[in-house]
């Protein structure tokens, strides 16, 4: 039997994406990526999110940007997230005709629609987050599937073994890209420009201790934690803990005393989280469940101590011991415990900001760009 190839110069990405968020980041990086390398990239995503899209693409490739019903819909049944998924799906395929399709999953299952119109092409699926216990309808869908040809990646090791768990494919099956950020050279009056700049912006005295929260405001990333950790740290320490982002528990958080009486600041989406990396005197992660957050990669290529649950590090397993300071467990009182303790030894914090400065730049984000090109370069029926 004789196997027909195709070469690789065509490519659609697919976003079933809802908001934007660290997935959403790494897919604009990869689609740019892509196009710098000499490929003709076409991109999807719904409408609602095709503008703020389009602003992480840049003027290069916001053009070949378009909007589609390819977005999951929490409101709507699965049945009808499917069906309307597969028909946007397919009109995307007649039009573009490419040689590959990439398909970003901020979750498994929310694009069994898109899949199942991607039957004839081979795709390139990447997982960015997966539960710890799949809901069983879930997995059965996911089973019952018929996708085409597929080569599967994942952000993290714990994320590639419950993507095959859920999907049903064999040990091995599902490679492990960890997630990388670009770290720029290391300057010292940046940093104190910037922590200057950022209490004027709070209206703090120059001394204030600052923490910061990065993500998306839901119970995912703890930031259901968020007026009680901050009203804690400012009790002990004295400290502000802003929290950039929006999401669904932002207006429950801005009538919580914290947020009213200012130890809690909601500051919304932020264009420039590196600045407040800089001039933060730690990152705060209490995360429930990540995949391998680019925050605290984007902290450690900024030297800002970060503090994290055993949940938001657990891409790094026991290396992230060495890398940031590790709460016991996911409540207040060990948080706050660990953020003080960071504050008051700048010893041990110094040694792990070192440490976690060195492994950003030994998994940077052109590693890991090389790494999805090796992918796609070994993918079935293609010719690079």
């Amino acid at each position: 039997m004789t196997i027909r190839t195709r070469r690789l110069e065509r490519v659609l990405m697919l976003l079933p994406s809802a908001g934007i968020g660290g997935a959403e980041v790494h897919s604009a990086w990869l689609a740019q990526a892509l196009a710098a390398s000499g490929m003709t990239v076409r991109l999807a995503t719904g409408p609602a999110l095709r503008d703020r899209f389009a602003g992480l693409l840049g003027r290069g490739l916001a053009p070949a940007l378009s909007a589609a019903a390819i977005d999951w819909n929490p409101d709507e049944t699965t049945a009808g997230n499917h069906a309307r998924q597969s028909a946007a799906a397919a009109a995307l395929l007649a039009e573009w005709r490419p040689d590959v399709a990439v398909l970003p999953l901020p979750w498994p299952t929310h694009a069994l629609g898109i899949q199942a119109a991607l039957a004839a092409v081979p795709v390139l699926a990447v997982a960015h987050l997966a539960p710890r216990e799949p809901d069983a309808e879930d997995v059965a869908a996911a089973r019952a599937a018929r996708l085409g040809p597929t080569c599967w990646a994942a952000v993290s090791a714990p994320v590639a073994g419950r993507l095959a768990h859920c999907f049903g494919l064999p040990a091995g099956a599902v490679a492990t890209v960890p997630n990388g950020v670009a770290v720029p050279p290391w300057d010292p009056a940046r940093q104190a420009a910037a922590r200057a700049a950022k209490r004027i912006t709070l209206g703090l005295p120059e001394a204030a201790r600052l923490v910061i929260f990065a993500g998306r405001l839901e119970p995912n990333k703890g930031a259901d934690l968020l007026p009680r950790l901050a009203a804690r740290l400012h009790a002990r320490c004295g400290a502000v803990l802003a929290a950039l982002g929006e999401g669904p528990l932002r207006p429950r958080l801005a009538r919580h005393p914290a947020a009213t009486r200012g130890a809690l600041r909601l500051l919304g989406h932020a264009a420039d989280v590196d600045d407040w990396l800089l001039a933060a005197d730690a990152l705060l992660l209490p995360s429930r469940l990540e995949g391998c957050p680019l925050v605290f990669l984007e902290a450690a290529a900024q030297r800002c101590p970060v503090v994290a649950t055993g949940a938001a590090l657990e891409a790094l397993g026991d290396a992230a011991f060495g890398l940031a300071a590790m709460a016991p467990d996911a409540s207040v009182t060990s948080l706050v415990d660990r953020v003080e303790a960071c504050l008051a030894e700048p010893l041990a914090t110094s040694g792990r900001v070192a440490a976690a400065w060195r492994h950003a730049v030994a998994h940077d984000r052109a590693a890991m760009l090389r790494r999805y090109a090796g992918l796609l370069r070994t993918m079935p029926g293609l010719r690079v």
